[in-house]
């Protein structure tokens, strides 16, 4: 698949996704807004655990889509904030719902950046979201050529990655704990992290069932890492 074919199927898929009156992905879903919730709890986490300085921290999310994580992120006491998403559309609702935030239409392959400009540079869900895997791998070197100096961190869901995609694959690929280190390297912090998506929709009025399954690395459906990038490192852009 060449590059641009990729890209526009990645438009494609999250435009007819954002589409969709089925989502789950809503405010007034207790599954969605119990999952949501138990990221941000992870994600602090990871942070404190690897003595991650988010106060005042230049942040950059990569397929930001709404900018709700970044605009979280920004209350936790990030400083200058700026995500890039790929659709358009998504772009212009987060700038409306979001107007304190630097959001940019672009794709991750490419990042308008300088080497170094960022202290953070996050990604949720992604870097799944690219099935090619050239493509997702030259994501991952921007990041860390626009992080050095600074830290990435990265959730995403977690499970086996096939060796070889059929046609009709589906529109996602699980990150395993060696993709992650090929994308980034060895990490500085990497864990299981949140109860399965599935799980939180069946337990979203149940929060203390859902609490006590989710110690169970078995039933945590993501994977967050965290890479702490040398200063002066040069990733370059790559088509490998």
């Amino acid at each position: 698949m060449s590059r641009d074919a990729e890209l526009e199927r990645a438009r494609a898929a999250y435009r007819a996704r954002d589409a969709s009156t089925e989502t789950p992905y809503r405010w007034d879903n207790p599954g969605y807004v119990l999952y949501m919730q138990s990221v941000e709890r992870a994600v602090l986490a990871a942070l404190r655990d690897a003595h991650v300085e988010l106060t005042g921290a230049r942040t950059l999310d990569v397929g930001c889509g709404s900018g709700y994580f970044l605009h979280r992120l920004r209350e936790y006491g990030a400083g200058e904030c700026v995500g890039i998403d790929l659709v358009e559309e998504r772009i212009a609702a987060a700038r409306e719902r979001y107007p304190g935030l630097d959001l940019r239409v672009g794709n991750a392959a490419e990042l308008p950046f300088e080497d170094g400009s960022f202290a953070l540079v996050t990604q949720f869900t992604c870097l799944s979201s690219i099935v090619d895997d050239d493509l997702r791998f030259a994501a991952a070197r921007e990041m860390l050529r626009v992080a050095a100096g600074g830290w990435v961190l990265s959730f995403d869901m977690r499970g086996a990655r096939a060796r070889r995609r059929p046609a009709n694959a589906t529109q996602t690929v699980p990150l395993d704990d060696s993709e992650l280190r090929r994308l980034f390297g060895e990490p500085s912090l990497l864990r299981r992290a949140s109860l399965r998506f599935d799980l939180a929709q069946l337990l979203g009025r149940r929060p203390l069932l859902a609490a006590a399954l989710a110690e169970l690395p078995p039933l945590r459906g993501s994977l967050l890492g965290l890479w702490r990038v040398p200063d002066g490192h040069e990733a370059g852009r790559s088509d490998r």
